[in-house]
C-alpha cells in the first residue's frame, strides 16, 4: 500500500543521538562526536542503515537551538590552531543557525536543494513551536525518496494487472486456416456476440458471410507472414440492429494469430451525430472568450487559431500557421513550457497549466494562462495538442504591484475517448474548457440551449430552461434584448458588464453576445467579481504603501544624519593610534629592534587604512544626509593634475608603469571647484588605475576643453579629465557595478586586489556634487578610461 508523502518526509528526519548545552566544553563534545563515530549510542535502529551516519550534535541554549556540530567542525578548528580548552560549544558556532521547519518538508528535490544551498551536513527539523524533531542529511532525503518510488512501483504494478482483467475487447486466436482454437473475453464484451455463438474448432467460412470470411482469412495469413499487425472495420447484423466492430490481428506464430475485435458502434453514432454538429462547434471556436490554438507535435507550429487568439497576439491566422508556439515564447519561459511539453508527450502528465507571455506581433509580452493537453487518435497516440490561452496581462500587473496577490485561473481539459474521431475531439475539448456560461437564445430571450461550464465554479451559474427572464431581472433582461439585436444587425461581438445577486451575494459578470444565424445570439457570461475584488484591494494596498514610503525616507534621513555625526568621535581615537605609533617609529620613546619595528608598520598602515575607509564611509553618509558642502574655489587645473600624480608615483614605480600627463591647449588655467574634493577624486582614480594595471603598463591623465552639450548661459563648456590604463579592463556587464558601495565587481578580483568598494562610489558623488558626471569606458583585457566631465561656469 502507498503511504500518504507526509511520512515518506518522516522517514527522511533522523533523531539525533545527543544535544548537549551551549557552554559545554570543547574538548566533551568532541569526545561525544567519536563515541558517536565508534557506535557507543545505541538509541538508533541499526536497520535503518542511512541513520548510522548522523554523527553530530545539537547545541541548544535553554531549549533554543544554537547549531550543530559534527566532526567537520573538529577538523575546522584543529586546522585554525585554536586553544580548544578554553572554548565552549557556543563560541565556536559559525553564522546564522540553519534549520527547516517540519511544515516546509513538502518536496525531496527541494528539501536536496535546501540542505546543498545551506552548506551544511546535516539540517536541523523543528516543529512549528520550534522543539526539535530531528536532523536530515542528503543519505536520508535519499532513502526516504527511494522508499517512495518502491511502494509507487507496487501500486502502478497492480493497477496494470487490473487493467488487463478488465479489457473490454473480445480476443480469438486462430490458426492459419481460420479455425477459432480459444476465446478470452470478459463480461464487459458480451454485446459483440450471439447468445448462440460458439465458434471454437469451426472455421472462418462456417461462421461468417463469405465475403466477410475472405477478408477476415486474407488479413491472417497476411499477419502471420509478414508479421504486421493488420486492421479493419466490419459489420453483420445480430438480431434486428447492425453492429460496427474494429479487428485487429496480430500473429503469434508462422501458424496462429491473435485476432482482437472491440463493439465501435457507439463510435459511428458519434462520428454522424459530430457532423451535424459541426457548424455550432465552429461557431463556439470561433467566438470563445479564451484564445485557443491547436499544434503539431513535431515542430509546434500551429494548425489553427481562434479569433480571441488573433485579437489578442495581434497576428491573422495564415501568420500563425506559418509561426511555431517556441517562436512567439518569451525565452525566459521557454524552458518551463518545454519540460511540461515534454512530460506531456511522455505520459506523465495529461495536462499542464503554467503562466508565460507570448510575444505579441508589434514586439510587446502579453503574459497568458495557458493549459496545454494533446488530443489522440484511436490508437491513443497523439496527434496535436489543443491549447487554451487566457490574457491574464491586467491580472499580473496587479500581482506585480501587490506582491502576494496571485489570482490564478485554471482551466482543465477532460480528455474524450480515443476512439473519437479527430474533428469530434478537438470540438468537445475546447467545449469542456471554456470556463464561462454558454448559452444560445433568440433575439426575444428564448433559450435554445444553455450549456454550464465545467470548471470548479459551475455552480455560480444558474441554468436556463425556456427564458432567460427565469435568472434576470427585467431590467437586465432588457438589455440583453438589446444587445442581441444589436449584435445580429452590425454582425459584431457586443460586450457589456452587469450586476445580479446569485444565492443572496452581488455578482459581477462580463457578458459577451456574437451573431449566430438571423435570429439567435450566442451568449458568453464570465464571472468577473474575483477582479473587481482585487482593483478594489489594488486602491487599499497603494494607500498603505505610500504610508509606508514616507515612514522608510523618514528612518533613512535619521540614519545619515546620525553617521554623518559620528565623523569627530571615529577619527579622534584613530588618530591617537597612527599618531602614537609614528612617534614610537620615530624613536621618541627610546630605540626599537626590527621585529618592533616591522609590528609598528603594520599597525600604522593599518590604522592609515582604516581612517581612509572611515573618510570615505563618513563623507558618502554626509552626502546621503545632506550636510555636505564644498568649500569652492579657483584652483589651477595643472597644479591639482600634478599633485594628483605624485600621489601615485611611488605606487607606479613598483610595477614599473609610466605615468604621463597630456595637457592640451587652450585650456583654461584656473576653475572654480573644491580642490581637496577634487584631488581626492583624481588620486582615487588614479591609484585604481594603477592598482588593476599589469607591471611595465601605461597609465594617461588628459585634460581637455569640450564644448558644452546643451546651450547654457552660464556654461562655457565642459572640462574632461580622462585617466586612461592598459589594465585588466571591465566586461560591459559588469560596469553597472562599478558605482555601487561595497561592491567588486568579481569575487576573484576582491582576493586578488584590496579595497572597500566605497572609492567610486565617492568619486561618482563628488562629481555629482560639481553638477559633473563620470563616464566609463572599457574593453576587457584591454584597459580602462573613466573621464570626469565638470562643467565650467561662466564668469560674471
Amino acid at each position: 500500500m502507498l503511504l500518504t508523502p507526509s511520512i515518506y518526509f518522516d522517514l527522511a528526519i533522523c533523531p539525533c543521538q545527543l544535544m548537549l548545552d551551549g557552554q559545554t566544553g570543547i574538548l566533551t563534545a568532541i569526545n561525544a562526536i567519536y563515541q558517536l563515530i565508534n557506535g557507543e549510542f545505541e538509541q538508533y535502529d541499526k536497520r535503518e542503515v542511512f541513520r548510522l551516519d548522523i554523527n553530530c550534535i545539537l547545541v541548544v541554549d535553554q531549549n533554543k537551538l544554537l547549531g550543530t556540530f559534527s566532526q567537520s567542525d573538529v577538523v575546522r578548528l584543529v586546522a585554525q590552531q585554536m586553544e580548544l580548552s578554553k572554548l565552549c560549544l557556543a563560541d565556536v558556532m559559525v553564522g546564522e543557525v540553519n534549520k527547516i521547519r517540519r511544515s516546509q518538508l513538502s518536496d525531496f528535490e527541494i528539501m536536496l536543494n535546501y540542505l546543498q544551498n545551506s552548506h551544511c551536513e546535516y539540517l536541523p527539523v523543528v516543529d512549528d513551536f520550534d522543539q526539535i524533531l530531528g536532523v536530515v542529511t542528503q543519505s536520508s532525503i535519499l532513502f526516504a525518496k527511494n522508499r517512495l518510488s518502491e511502494d509507487a512501483l507496487l501500486n502502478i504494478k497492480s493497477q496494470h494487472k487490473a487493467v488487463l482483467n478488465a479489457i473490454p475487447d473480445l480476443i480469438y486466436r486462430i490458426s492459419i486456416d481460420g479455425t477459432y482454437l480459444d476465446c478470452f473475453s470478459s463480461d464487459y464484451v458480451e454485446d459483440l456476440l450471439p447468445d448462440s455463438f460458439d465458434p471454437i474448432n469451426k472455421n472462418i467460412l462456417e461462421i461468417l458471410p463469405k465475403d466477410l470470411a475472405d477478408l477476415k482469412l486474407a488479413a491472417i495469413q497476411k499477419a502471420i507472414t509478414t508479421g504486421e499487425m493488420q486492421v479493419f472495420e466490419q459489420q453483420w447484423h445480430i438480431g434486428e440492429k447492425i453492429q460496427y466492430e474494429e479487428v485487429q490481428i496480430v500473429r503469434v506464430s508462422d501458424q496462429e494469430a491473435l485476432t482482437i475485435i472491440r463493439n465501435i458502434s457507439d463510435r459511428k453514432q458519434a462520428e454522424e451525430a459530430l457532423r451535424e454538429s459541426e457548424m455550432r462547434f465552429r461557431s463556439i471556436f470561433d467566438t470563445a472568450a479564451v484564445g485557443i490554438s491547436l499544434a503539431r507535435i513535431d515542430d509546434g507550429k500551429h494548425l489553427a487559431a481562434n479569433q480571441a487568439l488573433r485579437q489578442m497576439l495581434g497576428y491573422s491566422e495564415t501568420e500563425l500557421q506559418m509561426l511555431s508556439f517556441q517562436e512567439i515564447t518569451h525565452p525566459d519561459d521557454l524552458e518551463s513550457d518545454l519540460y511540461n511539453y515534454q512530460k506531456l508527450l511522455d505520459g506523465e502528465i495529461d495536462s499542464f497549466h503554467i503562466e508565460k507571455r507570448f510575444r505579441h506581433k508589434e514586439g510587446q509580452f502579453i503574459w497568458t494562462l495557458l493549459s496545454v493537453s494533446l488530443v489522440l487518435d484511436v490508437q491513443g497516440q497523439p496527434m496535436y495538442d489543443i491549447a487554451l490561452i487566457q490574457n491574464i496581462n491586467e491580472l499580473k500587473n496587479i500581482q506585480q504591484e501587490l506582491n502576494d496577490l496571485n489570482h490564478l485561473l485554471e482551466l482543465r481539459i477532460q480528455q474524450r475517448t480515443a476512439d473519437l474521431a479527430d474533428s469530434e475531439t478537438r470540438k468537445q475539448e475546447i467545449l469542456n474548457a471554456i470556463p464561462d456560461l454558454l448559452i444560445r437564445i433568440t433575439t426575444d430571450g428564448s433559450c435554445l440551449d444553455c450549456i454550464l461550464p465545467r470548471s470548479p465554479h459551475k455552480n455560480d451559474f444558474l441554468p436556463i430552461n425556456q427564458h432567460i427572464s427565469e435568472v434576470l431581472p427585467p431590467s437586465t433582461v432588457a438589455n440583453q434584448i438589446a444587445a442581441s439585436k444589436i449584435a445580429i444587425a452590425t454582425g459584431e461581438v457586443q460586450i457589456y458588464e452587469h450586476k445580479i445577486q446569485k444565492h443572496g451575494l452581488w455578482v459581477y459578470e462580463e457578458v459577451r453576445v456574437s451573431p449566430c444565424g438571423n435570429n439567435e445570439v450566442l451568449v458568453l457570461v464570465r464571472d468577473i467579481s474575483d477582479r473587481k475584488q482585487a482593483e478594489e484591494a489594488l486602491k487599499l494596498s497603494n494607500e498603505k504603501l505610500i504610508a509606508t514610503n514616507i515612514e522608510l525616507e523618514r528612518v533613512t534621513r535619521l540614519k545619515d544624519e546620525f553617521l554623518a555625526a559620528m565623523s569627530h568621535e571615529l577619527r579622534t581615537p584613530l588618530n591617537a593610534v597612527i599618531g602614537m605609533s609614528e612617534g614610537l617609529l620615530d624613536q621618541v620613546f627610546g630605540e626599537l629592534n626590527v621585529r618592533q619595528t616591522n609590528s609598528l608598520k603594520i599597525i600604522k598602515k593599518s590604522g592609515e587604512h582604516l581612517l581612509e575607509v572611515i573618510n570615505d564611509i563618513l563623507d558618502v553618509a554626509k552626502i546621503e544626509s545632506g550636510n555636505f558642502e564644498l568649500d569652492l574655489g579657483l584652483a589651477s587645473i595643472n597644479a591639482l593634475c600634478e599633485s594628483s600624480l605624485s600621489f601615485v608615483r611611488y605606487q607606479a614605480s613598483q610595477k614599473n608603469i609610466q605615468l604621463n600627463f597630456v595637457d592640451n591647449k587652450h585650456i583654461p588655467s584656473t576653475i572654480a571647484i573644491d580642490e581637496r574634493r577634487m584631488r581626492q577624486v583624481l588620486i582615487n582614480l588614479l591609484s585604481n588605475a594603477v592598482k588593476f594595471t599589469p607591471k611595465d603598463g601605461v597609465v594617461n591623465l588628459e585634460v581637455k576643453l569640450v564644448g558644452s552639450h546643451e546651450a547654457s548661459e552660464k556654461s562655457e563648456g565642459e572640462l574632461h579629465l580622462a585617466i586612461a590604463d592598459t589594465g585588466i579592463g571591465i566586461s560591459p556587464e559588469d560596469i553597472h557595478k562599478l558605482f555601487q558601495p561595497f561592491i567588486q565587481i568579481s569575487s576573484s578580483l576582491s582576493r586578488q586586489y584590496a579595497g572597500t568598494g566605497l572609492g567610486l562610489n565617492l568619486v561618482k558623488k563628488l562629481v555629482e556634487l560639481h553638477d559633473g558626471r563620470v563616464i566609463v569606458e572599457s574593453k576587457l583585457g584591454e584597459g580602462s578610461c573613466f573621464t570626469v566631465v565638470l562643467p565650467i561656469v561662466k564668469r560674471l
